[in-house]
């Protein structure tokens, strides 16, 4: 890939106490390419993602993000640049409509302040905004019910719209598929696919047939470090990852 990378890491490093949460971690995330980040549980995945996204921040190193370095960048200011994160579990107005969590993510991409006075109802650009997000998610006839009557899949999937709401340019995906059932799994899956048409993708996700379905690279992290990046056929066929995490089953 020749062209300037979306996503530069650069050594980032974090530690808790003695723990090194993050090892010097480098790695590119290219403009529309989907990029899994696979490893062990501990292997400091979920603690990467908070560095990118602003929530943890990095003891050393630098992230550049469509070449400006967003280091010191706040969580705001990143989603406001184009950089959002879908979260590992699910994070809802649970009392709020699917309608209004999209409208409500919609506004606040917008800059508006969230009005409890005018609901969102009223402004007919934005649902109508709204629902055909909903649509392109699948959860159109869902638009009126609470968020908390969805299913766990379908709460997933809503969570996903509402990163994707704020029209993205790199969405950090955090075990997108986790706790969903087979049937809400694959349409979760379509949905990454048809993403990418609009955004990269940083994907971590346990589901191993999952990430090599989706993946155009991937990089392995083991405590803390970065010890392989390639394309699906290369990592799964790489030694030190099947020792480390692989298993010669998925070899």
């Amino acid at each position: 890939m020749s062209q300037a990378p979306l996503l530069d890491v650069q050594n980032l490093v974090k530690k808790f106490g003695a723990v090194l949460a993050t090892d010097h971690v480098s790695l590119q995330v290219q403009p529309h390419e989907i990029h899994a980040l696979i490893g062990p549980n501990g292997a400091g995945k979920t603690s990467l993602v908070a560095q990118l996204s602003g929530l943890l921040p990095s003891d050393s190193g630098q992230i550049f993000f469509k070449g400006q370095d967003i280091t010191g960048m706040s969580t705001h200011e990143r989603v406001r640049s184009g950089l959002a994160r879908s979260f590992q579990i699910t994070r809802l107005f649970k009392s709020f409509t699917t309608l209004e969590n999209v409208a409500l993510s919609i506004q606040a991409r917008m800059g508006n302040s969230f009005s409890f006075w005018k609901p969102v109802s009223q402004d007919l650009a934005l649902t109508d905004h709204a629902m055909h997000l909903l649509s392109d998610l699948g959860l159109a006839h869902r638009a009126n019910d609470p968020a908390s009557e969805l299913s766990h899949g379908e709460q997933r999937i809503l969570e996903l719209g509402l990163a994707v709401a704020t029209q993205p340019k790199l969405l950090l995906l955090d075990e997108p598929m986790a706790g969903a059932g087979p049937v809400e799994s694959e349409r979760i899956l379509n949905l990454i696919l048809k993403l990418r048409e609009q955004s990269a993708i940083l994907l971590i996700e346990h589901d191993m047939d999952a990430v090599f379905r989706l993946a155009d690279r991937i990089s392995v992290l083991v405590s803390g470090a970065v010890i392989a990046t390639g394309t699906p056929t290369e990592i799964r066929h790489h030694p030190q990852v099947i020792a480390a995490y692989l298993g010669e089953e998925n070899a």
